[in-house]
């Protein structure tokens, strides 16, 4: 008999996209795409139902993560954050260090 892997606390970044639909093309299930294309399917209860709402967002997350024997990745929500991205406020600190390089 295998022993059963523990479950892991992690913190991972990335994009919050939809994984499941209902018969009326509600979102019904959330996962997290992360820069290095490593995919992390949401438990749907407690903070992980919160991210139905945020697809398309940037977030850190902190959870646990167990694998199936699929190789999917599950991941339940204990706390997450909004990442925000200013793109005029990056675009002035680029303007800003060639101005002060010239």
């Amino acid at each position: 008999m295998k022993k059963k892997k523990e479950s892991k606390l992690v913190r991972i970044s990335g994009i919050v996209t939809a994984a499941g639909w209902d018969d009326d093309a509600a979102i019904t299930a959330v996962s997290i795409s992360t820069r290095d294309e490593q995919e992390y399917l949401v438990v749907n209860r407690g903070k992980g139902r919160e991210l139905l709402g945020l697809v398309q967002k940037e977030v850190e997350v902190t959870g646990t993560v167990r694998k199936k024997e699929d190789g999917t990745r599950l991941l339940t929500i204990r706390s997450y954050r909004l990442v925000e991205r200013d793109d005029d406020e990056r675009d002035a600190k680029v303007w800003n260090g060639k101005k002060g390089a010239g």
